[in-house]
This record gives structure tokens, C-alpha cells and sequence, in this order.
């Protein structure tokens, strides 16, 4: 099979070839197996509480920088430990703060300003780096350069001038705190000016703390004992750093641990490695509709729904294909078997991206055999592990009791390595006394057996009363992997249910993942062997489950009053079903129906890939017999009316897509005694044209009847089911009337596409009503006054309704939290028809999101609530202006639409109509106007404003005055500007790409570290250059006739096309790039610097414009001391190594692949381990 998928994959994708990953700040995955290795062996890292500890000035950053950062890494699951104090206080720091650095895997050091003047923070700093020495300690040099940290000057000067004179009687505590600061600015770390913004490094050291923090969870102790070394070995396989793609088979037997293993190595990897990334679980279920499974995975990778429209099952769509080949993705097939035959249409027509990974699980070593899949077998855990995860789950700990060493080897002996067989023992023999366990011990001495499923069937066994063990086999056969737990307990409706399963989940029979119930598939095997064995004759057995012996008894009327319960799965069948009318008149103890799913040919995209097979009932059904009957569903069922049973102890009816007309061929207006009743699931029966009389349901929780679209009306008895409180409605077409007959119970109500008119007023009698949806309801004109307080109510949806206005008494929906007008995800519809909304809505002070999108029609907003976080107006193309917006506001989106004071950044890119902006808040610290092609002027910029973008404002002819805040400012395309105000002293980048008009520059403040000036054609000169610039971009400045003197700084000179350039000055020896290409004024070039380069381009041109050939014979390249070579302490010249040479006439040693040109003459020169590419180019 998998050798079928694996030639869907191009050859060149499975070569190996060598990449290697770079590393920044010294953070990456190379010290992450040493961790994992550690916390499985050792209980040192059950000491640490937390992931990060982050130390800071709490005057400087947090209530910015560093609470941003907090957040950021609890998003991510980090834990982080803040200090919640206001002040430092004292000199010296809390035992608790100590304490809180001990248990700390990593400290963050968010080096400020000021830093330097809290002792509190230096004292803090000396104890991290007494703790934790050099290693997982990270400093942040937050607009501050590690220059300054390092030596003390500047701000910190000034501190440590404090420092030394309030403590003179200590000059050893103060010479430490220096070396603590030299010895932290001397690591890897991060700089903030180096990043677009904050939000960009927060999330950048956020990443990297994941990376390199362990992935696997200590929750998980057991699961990590014996893990090392399988985990070594997959790496290995893996080889994540080469660029090929790769298919890893994990074989084993069941509950060996294959799932385990591959799911660590996919935590460890696919987010931090790949593009996108995929686990497939439960693949058996799926493997016979590959068209569905197909749709699954790619989904899972593209997450477009469109997408998929294209899909086709032989040959796939080139959308998707360019998609795939461009994506590096990591795949997980868990659990083949047998039965997925037809996987190997799963990728049919595919490619995916170089570097992509696939492990496939199988307990089948001849699905894995392929010669492009590594086979990694699994075995059995060591005597040594196994002891261990043994001693984990039968005594709760490492440690052993006394008087059970004898016993443990059997034991561990016994299970063969198996991690499941040794989690279930150890779990049943939990608190057992020894002769218990040898009691268990001799049983399988009696009669053993090469299977562990013995193993497992003990605790089965184990359980002892038969209501317990009949619970267990009910989870087995019926209820796994699909429904909530107390659901589980309502249906099976034992005296001891909620008890007996949480048993279940204590021996590990069980497990209860998101409430969901989940079980081995071992013990499931296990548990449907059991059943098996109770008689030959499956009519016999007291549990039908598999659906050949389901077929069997339902075609051939051998069913008997043994039978509990029946499931089929109709999705799956291989053949027509034919049921006999008296199929169930002999199973008088029935409880559990249970058929289940959707043939394939019906509702699978591709007919013709489908099974054209049903259930068919040619004479109806006669009566039930069984008065015990507690979970009935019969997916698709054919007839119009149920059979005759009694309904007293039914606990749920499901009968999706059904031929349905009315529940029971009877006069729907008499009661029935549905007391028991908890869940009625009709949807998408569409001929359903009426509810029986549910006014005894009075414990009725749930009813489903999404897409009923024949149902016109809901009846008048309707409003007594007492504890209804799921109501789903939508895509009911025809449903117009019977809202006034709702119970007052009900919390969610969904009537999204019906052919509601109105609503009535008695819609406000819902007093628990949590969720309002009426999206699509395009009858639906007028909205009912508010008669009373809604305390519940959180979320209205009129999106593609037809309402007018809103009632003025909306301010009685006290907790309303969000209303959506706006189209929503997945559906199109909008208000076009509202123009105003009441001034009440001011007075919704829990409102949090108010989304307008496309209400064309609106013209003002009202004044706004002042919790309101979220605001949409964008595209209210009427909308004239705004209201003061609240403080509280965090995302407000207008495009083509006063802001609130407390606002940091606001974005209006592409607002082309937009002339002008309103007074700017003094928070603000970003400000993106970009493409606002219409925009004229700025209004005077806040005083805080760190961060400009006005790129491509192209009738914006002059700017205010620049805050001294000002770090960025970006004007590419300004095509209008003429000259630029003078620039604040902190400006560390400069943006005038293509200000064609812009004819000089200011001065150029001494922070400046980035200059791009490209195009700008009509600048003749260049003011002095800041000595710390490190960027300077000219190409194309025509006018551009000499360049003044370039700072040491300088590591990239991009000067290309510059025309009119006639010499340069000296380069400076730091300089890494130089790029002037096309400066055909250009005669000759100064002396080229000693580099530390590695590898360079210099592009020159041996002819000018006039024809003067200019002969450059020789190339002198002296390098400095880069790690290849020891640096001459004494200062001796005859370390330096002579220059090799080169010449335009020398032969063509090595050919530049990026150049085709007809007069390329390029030579790779190899010097002291170093390469340097020099290029001659004719003009």
C-alpha cells in the first residue's frame, strides 16, 4: 500500500541531500533531547513549576513590552512567571522571587533604560546567573544596545555613579552587579530595534521559548518511561535537517506503543518544522470511503473547503497540486490495517513540498514493506522499564511496596514488554493485597495463554459484578470515541452507571479525554470477544456489533430475547440489506439499536466511488416487543412512521435523514409518555411535516430538527417540555409559525434560514436564553421591543435579515456580549436595509463585538458602549463619520469608513477615498496609512507615535512635525513630498524609496542605522552619514555625483545605476556587500577592505560609457581572524596571509550560475577556508 502512495512522489523528492539548520540567539531544538532525557530519568524537573521567568524593570515595561510578552507566552501554553508587584521595594529580593528563579526551566531578562538604577533588579540578575550559570538564561536588550549593558556607559553609567555613592561601604556588591551585567550583555539574545515591532519580537521570543522548552507533559509520567530510545531512533530516520522526502513505518503489535511514539516525535516537530502538518487517527473507520479520507487530509493541509470542490479521485486538481509542492508538511497515517486497501489513492496525482515527513503506524508489517519506507519495528519495553511502569500504575509512584518483590517479575514477565497489558494489570491489582495478586497470578499460571488479551481480560474479570462488567461491554461495543460521558450514563441508565464507569476509568479500561470516552483498541478487541464467545450462534449473544453478524440476524429473523443491543454501521455496508418484518418480534430485552451512518452513494461527492447499497424494509416492521428499549437511531430509515414500541424508558431517538412523516401513525395531538426522553435528533428529515405532543418529554434536553424543511409550524403543546434547552431549527425553509409555543427553558435557538416574518414578543419569556441565531432569515423585517431584562442573552446573529431599525429598549439585554449584523464565516448575508442603531446601545455595557461589515445603508453609529473591544464597520460605505470610540477598544476595522484615547496602533491601509484623519489619540505608537492614495495631510502626530507608514500616499506633499519617539518612518512612493522636516534624534530607520521630487536630505540623526533611498531621482547629494549606520541603498539616484565619507559602521552599500557617480570614497573595513553595477561614470575603485566575509559578490564593469577600458588586474583581499585562525596577540604582521590574485585574462575556473551573460568572467578564490566570488561583467 504504501509502496502504491510512495510513487506518487517524484524520485528527486526521496534523494537525501545535506541541509543545514541555522540557529539564532542560540535557541533552537539541539538541547531539547538532553531535556527530554532528563525529565524522564531524573526528578529534578519535577522542581520546576514554571517555564520562564521574566525579570524587568516594572517602572520601565510593564505595562507595555513586558506584559505583551507575558501574554504571549501563555498563549502559546507557556508558563511564566510575572511578578505582580507595583514597586520594587527594599534593596534586597524575596525568598518567594528566589524561589520562583529556582524552579524556573529558563530566565528572560528584559534589559531597559533604567534597568540599572533598581539594586532590586540587580540583585535579581546576580541570583538568576548564580542559578542557572550561562545556560537558559535569555536577555532582551529592549531599546538599549548591548553595548551600553556591557560597559556600563550612558543611562547605566549614571546609575552605577548612584550605586557607588550610596554604597561605598559595599564596593563588592556594586563590582558584582557590573560583572553580572557585562557577564548577560556577552550572551545570545535579542535586540528590539532588529524587529518591525514589538509585536513582531514578542512573537519571535515566544516561538523560540517553545522550541526550545520540552514538548512532552509530566502529567504524562508513564507514558515517558522506556520512550528515549524509540524517540532517538525515529529522529534518526527522520532526519529532519535533510531536504527529501521520507515515509517512516512504526510496526508493531497492538498497545505496544505505536501511537505514543509517533505522537511525540509529531508534538516535537510538525509546528516548529513544517508548513502545515496533519494526524490522521482512526484511519480503519475511513479507510473504505477513501474519497472521504482523501477530502480529511487535504482539508487538514489547506484548510479551503473550496479547494476540495476541485478535487477529482484519479486526477488531482493542479490548484491543489502547486499548493502541496510548495508546502513542507508532516503527515501521520496511525493505524493501518488490513482494511485500507485503498489508501494508495489517498495522495493519487499528488506531490508534496521537499522536506516532507510521513510516519504511518501499522500492527501489518506487509502494508509497510516498500523500498522507500524505513520499517522501524517497536518492541516491548526492557525488564528495567517495564518493572518501572509496572510499579507507576499498581502502587501509584516509583517506590515499592513491601512484601510484592517476588511477585513483580511475573508479572512484568508475563505482559512481554506491552505497555498497555502492564498500565491495565498494574491498575487492577491497585490496592490489592499480595494474595490477591497471587490469586490473579495463579489464574493465568492455570490457563495461559500467548496472548495478552489474557492479560486484559483479567481485568475484565476483575470487575466482578456482572452490572459493572455489563456497563464496560456496552462502552465497547456502542459508545466509543462518540459521545459525552453523562450521556453514556443517562442511556445506560444502571443504578451504578456514574459510579461503574468511573471505576472503568480508574482500572484504565476506560479513558475520559474532553469528556468524550475513549478505550484501547485491545481492550475494545477484547471486550467484543467476549461477547463472541457467549454462543456461536450470534442470535445468541447478548451483543451484536460487527456488521456481518448484525446482517445475519436482521435478514435471516434470528434475533432472540438474548439480544441487549444491535449496531450497524450503515456507511460500511457491502451489499442490500433486506430486513424482515419480524426481525426484532423476538428480542423482548433490546435496549441499545443502534444503526448508524450514511451510505456512501448517497451523500459521497463522487457517486460512481461509492457503494450502492441501503437497508431496505420491503413490509414494514411489526411491533417492538421490548419495553426496555433506551437508545434507539436508524439512520436514514426508510418508512414513514415509526414501529409500535413502548417509549417509557427511551432515553434518546435519533433518525437523521429519514423518510419520516410523523413519528407514530397516531393522532400527534395525545401525549405520550416520554418521560424519560432526553434527546430528539430528526435533522434532514425532510418529508417531516409534524411533532407529536411532547408535553410530557418533561426532561427533554436536546431536539435536533435542523433541515425539516416540510415542517410549516410548531404546535401549541410544544412549550411544555420543561427542560428543553438545545433548540437547532435552521434550515427549517418552510417554518413560519408556533414561536410563541417555545418552553421558557431553552438557552440556544437556531432559526438561521427559516420563513419567519416576525418574532413574536413572547420570545423575551425565554428568560435562560444564552444564543439568538437568525442569519439568512430574509422575511424577517421587524425586530420586537425588548419587554424585559435578558440577564442570559450573550449573542444575537441578524446577519442577511431584513430588519429596519433596532427597538430603543435593546439596553434590556444586560449581558448581551455580541451582535453580529456583518455577513459571518461561511455565510454571505448582510444588512443592507439598517441605517441607524438606538442611542440605548451605550447602555449595553458587556457588549465586546459589534460587527457592521457591509451594512451599506448605515449612516451614524451611535455613542458607543465603553467595554466594546471589537468594532467592524468596514465597507459601511454610508457610514458619514464616527463616535468618540471607547478606551477599551483593541481591533477596529474601517476600511472605506474620532479614535479612542487608549488606541496604540491603527491601521487604514488602502483606504483610497480616505482625505484626511481625525485628531490622533495620544497613545497611539503605530501608524499605517499606506495606499490611502487620496490622503493630503497628516493631522500633528502624537508625541508617543514610535512607528510611521505612509508609503504610497501619493498626494501627500509635506509632513508635520516628527515626535522624538519616532524609530521608523517609512514613505516609499511619497511621489509629492519635496523635502522632509527635520528628523528626531532616535530615528533608527528611513524609508524615501521613489520620492522622485525629493531633492536633499536633512540631517541625519546620529541613531540611524538603515537608509533607503532608492529612486529617488532627483537627490543631488547626500548629508554626512551617521556613524553607526549600518545599510545605506542608493540605486538609481541618477543626480547622485559623489557620496560622503561612509562610516565604519557601513556593512551594505547598494549603489547600483547610480549614473551620474564618478568616484567613491574609501570603504570601510566591516563592509560585507557592495553592489555598483551600471555606474558607467565610475573609472575606478578605492582599495577594497580586509573582510570577514565569507562569501561576497563584487560586480564590476571593465568598459565605460566613453569606451575606456578599465584594467583591473589584481584583487587583494587581506582577512581577518574569523575563527579559522588565532588572532596575533603580539601584533605580529607576519600572521597575515598573502592575497591571492586574479585577472580578467586568467582562465574561467568557476562559472556564476546566477549570471547568464556572454561576458562573464567569474573566479571562486578559496582563502584560509573562506570563498570569495569576484565577477567581471562586460557593458
Amino acid at each position: 500500500m504504501v509502496q502504491d502512495m510512495v510513487k506518487l512522489l517524484p524520485n528527486s523528492l526521496l534523494s537525501c541531500s545535506q541541509n543545514r539548520e541555522t540557529e539564532r540567539f542560540g535557541i533552537g531544538i539541539g538541547d531539547e533531547q538532553a531535556w527530554v532525557t532528563n525529565m524522564a530519568s531524573s526528578s529534578s524537573s519535577a522542581q520546576e513549576k514554571h517555564d520562564v521567568f521574566l525579570s524587568f524593570r516594572g517602572k520601565d515595561t510593564r505595562f507595555g513590552f513586558t506584559r505583551n510578552l507575558f501574554h504571549a507566552l501563555c498563549g502559546k501554553c507557556i508558563q511564566a512567571y510575572m511578578d505582580d508587584r507595583e514597586l520594587e521595594s527594599g534593596h534586597e529580593i524575596s525568598p518567594q522571587l528566589m524561589k520562583a528563579i529556582q524552579e524556573s526551566k529558563i530566565c528572560i531578562i528584559v534589559l531597559s533604560k533604567k534597568f540599572a538604577s533598581s539594586t532590586w533588579c540587580l540583585n535579581e540578575l546576580v541570583h538568576i546567573l548564580e542559578c542557572k550559570g550561562n545556560e537558559n538564561v535569555i536577555p532582551i536588550f529592549y531599546k538599549i544596545a548591548p553595548c551600553i549593558v556591557r560597559k556600563q556607559s550612558k543611562s547605566y553609567a549614571e546609575a552605577f555613579a548612584e550605586h557607588e555613592q550610596r554604597f561605598k561601604d559595599k564596593p563588592e556588591e556594586v563590582k558584582q552587579w557590573r560583572g553580572a551585567l557585562t557577564k548577560l550583555a556577552n550572551m545570545c539574545g535579542y535586540r528590539s530595534k532588529k524587529f518591525g515591532d514589538e509585536h513582531e519580537l514578542v512573537n519571535k521570543i515566544a516561538k523560540d521559548i517553545l522550541l526550545k522548552l520540552p514538548k512532552y507533559q509530566l502529567t504524562n509520567y508513564g507514558d515517558l518511561i522506556g520512550i528515549e530510545e524509540p524517540l532517538k531512533e525515529i529522529e534518526s530516520l527522520l532526519s529532519i535537517g535533510q531536504m527529501d522526502v521520507r515515509i517512516i513505518g512504526i510496526w508493531g503489535m497492538g498497545g505496544i506503543g505505536k501511537t505514543t511514539l509517533a505522537s511525540f516525535v509529531f508534538q516535537r516537530f510538525s509546528s516548529s518544522h513544517f508548513d502545515d502538518y496533519c494526524f490522521l487517527e482512526d484511519i480503519p473507520k475511513e479507510a473504505d470511503n477513501t474519497n472521504h479520507l482523501r477530502n480529511r487530509l487535504l482539508f487538514k493541509l489547506l484548510e479551503d473547503k473550496n479547494l476540495l470542490c476541485m478535487d477529482t479521485p484519479v486526477v488531482g486538481s493542479r490548484c491543489i497540486q502547486d499548493r502541496l509542492r510548495c508546502k513542507k508538511v508532516f503527515i501521520v497515517l496511525d493505524n493501518l490495517n488490513g482494511r485500507s486497501s485503498k489508501l494508495n489513492d489517498l495522495l493519487e496525482g499528488y506531490q508534496l513540498g521537499i522536506g516532507s515527513r510521513i510516519i504511518v503506524t501499522s500492527r501489518d508489517k506487509q502494508l509497510l514493506v516498500t523500498k522507500n519506507c524505513q520499517i522501524y519495528q517497536l518492541k516491548g519495553l526492557y525488564d528495567r522499564d517495564a518493572l518501572q511502569l509496572f510499579r507507576f500504575h499498581a502502587f501509584g509512584s516509583n517506590s515499592l511496596a513491601t512484601g510484592y518483590e517476588a511477585l513483580l517479575e511475573s508479572v512484568a514477565h508475563y505482559a512481554k514488554g506491552n505497555p498497555l497489558a502492564l498500565k491495565v494489570l498494574g491498575s487492577s491489582l491497585k490496592y490489592k493485597s499480595v494474595e490477591e495478586w497471587k490469586s490473579a497470578l495463579d489464574k493465568l499460571k492455570t490457563d495461559p495463554d500467548p496472548e495478552i488479551k489474557k492479560v486484559l481480560r483479567i481485568s475484565y474479570d476483575g470487575l466482578g459484578d456482572k452490572s459493572m462488567q455489563g456497563i464496560f461491554l456496552d462502552i465497547a461495543c456502542f459508545f466509543i470515541n462518540q459521545v459525552l460521558g453523562k450521556e453514556v450514563e443517562s442511556i445506560l441508565n444502571h443504578t451504578n452507571a456514574t459510579i461503574g464507569i468511573s471505576v472503568l476509568i480508574d482500572k484504565s479500561l476506560i479513558i475520559e479525554s474532553k469528556e468524550r470516552l475513549e478505550m484501547h483498541d485491545l481492550l475494545r478487541q477484547m471486550a467484543r470477544a467476549i461477547v463472541c464467545d457467549e454462543s456461536k450462534d450470534c442470535g445468541n449473544r447478548s451483543r451484536l456489533c460487527s456488521n456481518k453478524d448484525s446482517c445475519n440476524v436482521l435478514e435471516r429473523n434470528t434475533g432472540t430475547s438474548a439480544i441487549e443491543g444491535i449496531l450497524l454501521d450503515l456507511s460500511q455496508l457491502r451489499k442490500d440489506v433486506k430486513v424482515t418484518r419480524t426481525a426484532f418480534s423476538k428480542m423482548f430485552n433490546l435496549r441499545l439499536l443502534k444503526l448508524q451512518g450514511f451510505p456512501p452513494y448517497k451523500w459521497s461527492r463522487y457517486p460512481n466511488g461509492g457503494y450502492n447499497f441501503r437497508l431496505s424494509l420491503l413490509d414494514g416492521l411489526e411491533p417492538f416487543v421490548s419495553d426496555d428499549l433506551k437508545y434507539f437511531q436508524w439512520d436514514t430509515y426508510p418508512l414513514k412512521y415509526l414501529p409500535y414500541f413502548n417509549p417509557e424508558n427511551l432515553v434518546q431517538l435519533i433518525m437523521r435523514r429519514s423518510q419520516l412523516e410523523l413519528l407514530w401513525n397516531e393522532d400527534q395531538r395525545q401525549p405520550l409518555e416520554l418521560v424519560k426522553l432526553k434527546k430528539i435528533d430528526l435533522s434532514y428529515s425532510e418529508h417531516l411535516m409534524q411533532i407529536p405532543n411532547l408535553s410530557r418529554a418533561i426532561n427533554l434536553e436536546v431536539l435536533n430538527l435542523q433541515g425539516c424543511s416540510s415542517l410549516v409550524q410548531l404546535p401549541s403543546f410544544f412549550q411544555n417540555p420543561g427542560k428543553l434547552q438545545f433548540l437547532h431549527l435552521q434550515d427549517c425553509y418552510n417554518l413560519k409559525d408556533g414561536l410563541e409555543n417555545l418552553p421558557i427553558s431553552v438557552r440556544k435557538l437556531y432559526l438561521r434560514r427559516t420563513a419567519i416574518k416576525s418574532l413574536p414578543e413572547s420570545i423575551w419569556k425565554l428568560k435562560y436564553l444564552e444564543r439568538l441565531d437568525l442569519a439568512g432569515c430574509r422575511n424577517l423585517r421587524k425586530f420586537p421591543e425588548i419587554s424585559g431584562r435578558m440577564e442570559f442573552l450573550v449573542e444575537i446573529v441578524l446577519s442577511g435579515t431584513e430588519i429596519e431599525e433596532f427597538p430603543k429598549s435593546i439596553d434590556n439585554l444586560t449581558r448581551l456580549e455580541t451582535l453580529h449584523l456583518g455577513p459571518l464565516e461561511r455565510f454571505g448575508g448582510c444588512n443592507k436595509i439598517i441605517k441607524f442603531l438606538p442611542n440605548s446601545l451605550c447602555k449595553l455595557l458587556h457588549l465586546q463585538g459589534l460587527y457592521l461589515t457591509r451594512c451599506s445603508s448605515i449612516e451614524e453609529l451611535p455613542p458607543l458602549p465603553r467595554g466594546l473591544r471589537e468594532l467592524n464597520i468596514g465597507k459601511c460605505e454610508r457610514l458619514k463619520s464616527l463616535p468618540e470610540l471607547p478606551s477599551s477598544l483593541e481591533y477596529l476595522w474601517a476600511k472605506k469608513c474620532s479614535l479612542p484615547h487608549g488606541l496604540r496602533q491603527l491601521d487604514i491601509g488602502k483606504c483610497e477615498r480616505l482625505k484626511s484623519l481625525p485628531e490622533l489619540p495620544s497613545s497611539l505608537e503605530y501608524l499605517c496609512a499606506e495606499e490611502c492614495s487620496s490622503l493630503e495631510e497628516l493631522p500633528p502626530l502624537p508625541h508617543g507615535l514610535e512607528k510611521l507608514n505612509i508609503g504610497k500616499c501619493e498626494r501627500l506633499k509635506s509632513l508635520p512635525e516628527l515626535p522624538s519617539s519616532l524609530i521608523s518612518l517609512s514613505a516609499e512612493e511619497c511621489s509629492s513630498i519635496e523635502e522632509l522636516p527635520p528628523l528626531p534624534r532616535g530615528l533608527i530607520e528611513l524609508d524615501i524609496k521613489k520620492c522622485k521630487r525629493l531633492k536633499s536630505l536633512p540631517e541625519l540623526p546620529s541613531s540611524l542605522e538603515y537608509l533607503w533611498a532608492e529612486e529617488c531621482s532627483s537627490l543631488e547629494e547626500l548629508p554626512p552619514l551617521p556613524h553607526g549606520l549600518i545599510k545605506l541603498d542608493i540605486k538609481k539616484c541618477k543626480r547622485l555625483k559623489s557620496l560622503p565619507e561612509l562610516p565604519s559602521s557601513l556593512e551594505y552599500l547598494w549603489a547600483e545605476e547610480c549614473s551620474s557617480l564618478e568616484e567613491l570614497p574609501p570603504l570601510p573595513h566591516g563592509l560585507i556587500t557592495l553592489n555598483i553595477g551600471k555606474c558607467k561614470r565610475l573609472k575606478s575603485l578605492p582599495e577594497l577592505p580586509s573582510s570577514s566575509i565569507t562569501e561576497a559578490s563584487f560586480r564590476v564593469f571593465n568598459k565605460d560609457q566613453n569606451g575606456v577600458i578599465m584594467n583591473i588586474k589584481k584583487l587583494g583581499i587581506h582577512p581577518l581572524n574569523n575563527g579559522f585562525e588565532e588572532p596575533n596577540v603580539d601584533g605580529d604582521s607576519t600572521s597575515k596571509r598573502g592575497f591571492d590574485e586574479c585577472s580578467s585574462d586568467q582562465p574561467n575556473e568557476y562559472q556564476h550560475n546566477h549570471v547568464s551573460h556572454p561576458y562573464n568572467i567569474s573566479k571562486r578564490i578559496k582563502l584560509m577556508g573562506q570563498y570569495i566570488t569576484v565577477s567581471f561583467l562586460n557593458e
